[in-house]
């Protein structure tokens, strides 16, 4: 018999073993899913109070509480998934090793949920699905509740080579199905209610003309005073549409180097406001390396289709490995300054309120990239100057109106929790001591949904829709919408509208939906029309007009 049919007989042997200890497999994930829901709230409320954040032992267990019926039911499978492939793995050693048996499975717990935290972070696309894995303390102390899950295992299965034991009492049957469904019953019930805004825009009311076709994951959009147009590709181009909306070949020259990853690459596009005079662009995109990167911003001068002398005048600071979460919309202000949006880069939430660096921010910059002298916190040790405004997640839309002199911000929440903020400067807006959001597996990141000295929303959003670009109409196209706040959605796939009086939002309308893209940015053109950008590869832009009969 050869060594592979051996091994693989050994191991069948030990998956028949794991599969007659079936309970006490279960009650080892049960105890391992409220121990790493324990640790994870923990960590993540500790993390509120180092910010400064003030919180009761009530609000850690109403956190606690919140979190075994919402973050355990997801651990629960990690770990039971970890556990069946691991479990086999050390029962086959332990043939050759007896008495390390118990050591075995234990060591196999823990390894085998390390690998799961890796595998669950590639598969879902995040640097750090649990964040209390984020730090190598972290990473260990959650390994260590799949060790005491195994220890579980081994003090309740008897001797697994030689047969499971009976089970010890009714009660040994009953907790974990009672448990388990008592969890997803609680999970289910207090999941966030669905917001409902009204009907949708009528389809009749409007058509749509798609030009600059074939782009890829186009970010931002300017008009030129000829008539053309400029788009910025995610990829590092800067794509030209003609007169006619067509799409050119040819590309803009001079575009600068960016990192292209999950969500960086090239970004935002604004036009000085003294454009007829000085041809400038602005740019925003992400600079660096895979591994060490961030914000950057520049300026050149558009000749023909070449940008000329382009140069860096700003990088957010400090370096990251991340490529998620750049926030990167610019905005000029009536004084000729520019406020540009930093996201937190994902893995870096606290930084948002660490004024030292420039995660998680607005800052405002003169059009050389020096500090403006009435920035808030110029002057002040150990403070970025360049900082207008702070406690941001993934601000990706901005817009100054100019009528109202206010300054408008959308924000990417977690899972839940995007908003609409009207921007001051030197305030907090509070990500992540105060959120409405929770983290992606389900844990929640801050007992607070506000805080004193935070600013709030004056609109959130739970589920999310992914706002990206937001615009105040103005034009008489849509005149029905004039003051209107329009917000791009990425997640809901189409536009919401939201009418407000005195700065508060009293009504909301989604629009388009029925066009089912993903849409980045929403601009308006000279003559009231709106233009849609979709984000997809390849994805176009939309011209979205009345339907006048």
């Amino acid at each position: 018999m050869s060594t592979n049919t051996l091994s693989l007989q050994v191991l069948f042997k030990s998956l028949k073993v794991l599969g007659r200890n079936l309970l006490p497999w279960l009650f080892a994930v049960i105890v391992a899913a409220l121990l790493g829901s324990l640790l994870q709230s923990t960590v993540n409320f500790f993390n509120v109070l180092e910010m400064g954040a003030y919180a009761t032992w009530q609000d850690w267990l109403r956190t606690v509480t919140k979190d075994l019926t919402t973050f355990a039911p997801f651990y629960g499978l990690l770990v039971g998934v970890a556990f069946l492939l691991a479990f086999p793995v050390a029962l086959w050693l332990a043939r050759k090793w007896p008495r390390w048996q118990s050591a075995l499975l234990c060591l196999s717990g823990a390894v085998g949920l390390a690998v799961a935290f890796v595998v669950a972070n590639k598969v879902a696309a995040a640097p750090t699905l649990i964040a209390a894995t984020r730090s190598v303390v972290g990473f260990v102390s959650m390994m260590s509740t799949g060790a005491i899950g195994a220890w579980v295992f081994t003090l309740t299965s008897g001797k697994p080579e030689y047969g499971a034991r009976k089970v010890f009492s009714w009660l040994y049957l009953v907790f974990p199905v009672v448990v388990l469904v008592s969890a997803f019953g609680i999970h289910v019930l207090m999941r966030p209610d669905r917001q409902v805004e009204i009907d949708d825009y009528p389809l009749q009311n409007y058509r749509v003309a798609t030009i600059g076709a074939g782009l890829e994951h186009p970010w931002a959009m300017v008009h030129l005073p000829d008539g053309r147009r400029l788009v910025t590709e995610r990829g590092g181009n800067i794509r030209i549409i003609d007169l006619d909306g067509a799409l050119l070949q040819q590309a803009l020259e001079g575009v600068p180097d960016v990192v292209v990853g999950e969500q960086s690459g090239l970004l935002d596009i604004v036009l000085s406001p003294h454009f007829e005079r000085d041809k400038t662009i602005f740019l925003s995109y992400s600079c660096g390396t895979i591994k060490a990167n961030n914000l950057c911003v520049g300026r050149g001068e558009l000749d023909g289709v070449t940008l000329k002398d382009f140069r860096r005048i700003f990088q957010a600071l400090p370096l990251k490995d991340t490529t998620l979460q750049f926030g990167s919309r610019i905005v000029f202000l009536p004084d000729d300054t520019l406020v540009v949006s930093i996201g937190d880069g994902f893995d870096f939430r606290e930084d948002a309120q660490d004024l030292s660096n420039h995660l998680g921010k607005l800052i405002r910059l003169n059009r050389n990239g020096s500090v403006p002298d009435d920035n808030p916190f110029v002057g002040q040790p150990g403070k970025r100057p360049e900082i207008f405004s702070y406690g941001h997640r993934n601000p990706q839309g901005l817009f100054f109106h100019t009528e109202s002199g206010l300054l408008y911000e959308s924000e990417h929440g977690p899972y839940g929790g995007d908003e609409i903020n009207i921007i001051e400067p030197g305030v907090n807006y509070g990500w992540p001591i105060a959120t409405f959001g929770i983290n992606y597996p389900g844990s929640n990141i801050s007992p607070h949904e506000d805080h004193p000295g935070v600013q709030p929303p004056i609109k959130h959003w739970t589920p999310s829709i992914a706002p990206s670009g937001i615009v105040v109409y103005q034009g008489d196209a849509f005149a029905e919408f004039n003051g209107d706040l329009l917000v791009s959605g990425l997640a809901a796939r189409g536009v919401f509208r939201l009418k407000l009086e005195d700065g508060k939002v009293v009504s909301v309308q989604r629009l388009f939906h029925e066009l089912d893209k993903r849409i980045r940015d929403v601009i308006v053109g000279k003559e009231g029309e709106l233009y849609l950008l979709t984000d997809h590869a390849p994805g176009e832009i939309l011209r979205i007009e009345p339907n006048r009969r």
